[in-house]
């Protein structure tokens, strides 16, 4: 893994030259036109209430959000057949560092489901009092009515900021469009009030968390329980199960929501003001998620730890959308622990923005989003192109891609995957997707050389496929002590001529770009990089990734075009 200096360095970089990387790329595919609602009407769960058992001087949506009737209330209090309504419960552990007063207490959660349903569906939508409606809401003991094109339908958890609920202001239409996608989302009530009343918005607010410690790591080590629990509820309800891919599950997070899933997947959060950090749970079955103004805390107060150190081990593509303009979760803070997650990662600036839903940037959010839980949690090979070719979305919003580092899918038969690694002493680096020489360089049996976290995927030789890359080494003693690689028969005849290489063989093969150095849709441009004969020795890279190439343009490196059509 490239060191956290040298990250940042390329996160410094992009800001100033993604421009430059985006252009010499030349992938007209690189932007990427705005997706809309899905093809599925939406259908959802019964949370059907008595609004007559609304407080005086409150609304249902505090009760939605836990603090109803000027205290606690909360959704279940509201609900008229609790029975056939997803209501759930978490015994939280005995460990009083993140759960303070609430240690072995056991909370209840209302999860609302909403699903892609048949054009048939001829039940009618619910209204709510603040306007919106749940549409096609199942009532008393009805069954759900899935979409009848597909047998399982993948799972989106949907985590609301804090204070927010499914039903408030406009999350109902997030979860629907989400839905209306194949997504079956299940978006539990937190009920944060009924935790903590701590904000987060200003410094003052983070002064207070601060002061009341316990109520604040409570508040967030909660959230994950309840998402945990609401799938859980789900996976176990028999007409729901059925429908549903168990090994298709993914995640979306609005500010605190973004944090959760994290959470949820096995970061560690800050439980003292000195920064040390706990975990709270690795629930495997999350397998990527993207968080929108996704909360990692404040400058001095990160959420996950000192340096946000906690993210190191968390396994699990994420995709962080933040907001230029936001302070109450600034985006160099997510920025910084954007780049100590070790897998897939994409950062997103949406520029001007702050710490809300902004409209005229919906386009950008959605089309993000969508491609890179099509891309990571349903594993579809043009999603995957998509997002590791994508800077930017046609219209809508200023949208500026600041780190990327795509997956590329598990290799298939005839498939297998070149792996970068990087040596230190030597400031160089090399490829291969030989496992005899994978396993050399992982176990360091040749010591110095980390993988860097990048890679793509070439046929095997042996695949009948693509074209052979010929692999290149610098004649010892005499030439550079370096690796040369290329599918273009005169360029390997011409090296093939230099006394200062000799020819290994060959190794992989790849597709060929086109006249113009375009790839297909569902193929990942490689553009090589020359070192431009820094410190006196040759080195080249093969990189997918926009903003790595950016960054090594401010080092002195050369792109010197794509070279390679890798498999997604």
């Amino acid at each position: 893994m490239i060191p956290a200096y040298r990250l940042f360095a390329a996160l410094v970089a992009a800001v100033a030259f993604c421009g430059i990387a985006h252009a010499q790329s030349s992938d007209v595919l690189s932007v990427v036109p705005p997706i809309g609602s899905g093809r599925y009407p939406v259908a959802c769960s019964n949370v059907e209430q008595d609004f007559s058992r609304v407080a005086p001087g409150s609304s249902a949506t505090d009760y939605w959000e836990g603090h109803g009737g000027g205290g606690s209330g909360y959704l279940t209090d509201l609900l008229i057949d609790p029975a056939h309504a997803f209501v759930v419960t978490a015994t939280l552990p005995d460990n009083g560092d993140l759960y303070g007063d609430l240690r072995n207490r056991t909370l209840t959660f209302g999860t609302l489901v909403c699903y892609p349903t048949s054009a048939t569906n001829a039940r009618t939508g619910y209204a709510l009092p603040n306007g919106h409606v749940v549409p096609h809401m199942q009532r008393g003991g009805e069954a759900p009515v899935f979409a009848p094109d597909r047998a399982q339908f993948p799972v989106l958890l949907f985590s609301t900021g804090l204070g927010g609920s499914p039903l408030s202001g406009d999350y109902i239409d997030v979860v629907t469009l989400f839905a209306s996608h194949g997504y079956v989302v299940i978006a539990p009530f937190h009920g944060d009030a009924r935790v903590s009343d701590i904000r987060l918005d200003t410094l003052n607010d983070v002064v207070n968390a601060l002061l009341h410690f316990s109520n604040y790591t409570a508040l967030q080590s909660v959230r994950p329980h309840a998402l945990e629990a609401s799938l859980d509820a789900v996976l176990a309800d028999p007409s729901f199960a059925a429908r549903v891919d168990m090994s298709e599950i993914g995640g979306f997070g609005a500010s605190l929501g973004g944090e959760s899933l994290l959470l949820m997947r096995g970061a560690r959060l800050t439980v003292s003001p000195g920064l040390s950090s706990t975990a709270i749970m690795n629930d495997t079955r999350l397998k990527a998620a993207v968080g929108y103004v996704p909360y990692f805390g404040q400058p001095l107060l990160p959420a996950f730890g000192r340096d946000q150190q906690g993210l190191a081990d968390v396994q699990m593509p994420y995709l962080a959308i933040s907001g230029g303009a936001d302070f109450t979760a600034p985006a160099p803070t997510t920025g910084l622990g954007m780049t100590v997650l070790p897998g897939a990662r994409e950062f997103v600036v949406l520029g001007g923005v702050g710490h809300t839903f902004d409209i005229p940037s919906t386009p950008d959010i959605f089309t993000w989003s969508l491609t890179y839980l099509d891309a990571y949690v349903q594993d579809d090979p043009l999603a995957r192109a998509t997002s590791a070719r994508m800077t930017s979305v046609a219209g809508g919003g200023s949208d500026v891609l600041l780190l990327d580092r795509a997956q590329p899918l598990a290799p298939g038969p005839g498939a297998q995957t070149a792996i970068e690694y990087y040596n230190a002493r030597l400031d160089h680096y090399f490829m291969t997707s030989i496992p005899v020489e994978v396993q050399v360089l992982d176990t360091q049996a040749i010591p110095g050389w980390q993988r860097t976290g990048y890679a793509f995927n070439v046929y095997s030789l042996d695949a009948g496929a693509g074209v052979a890359a010929c692999r290149f080494f610098g004649v010892p003693g005499v030439g550079p002590d370096s690796h040369f690689f290329s599918i273009l028969p005169n360029e390997c005849a011409d090296v093939m001529r230099n006394p200062l290489w000799m020819f290994e063989g060959l190794v992989f093969a790849v597709d060929a770009p086109d006249g113009s150095g375009g790839c297909p849709a569902d193929r990942v441009p490689v553009l090589r990089m020359y070192n431009n004969g820094k410190g006196g020795q040759a080195n080249h890279r093969y990189l997918t990734s926009h903003v790595e190439m950016a960054g090594m343009l401010t080092e002195g490196w050369i792109i010197e075009g794509t070279v390679f059509c890798a498999l997604p």
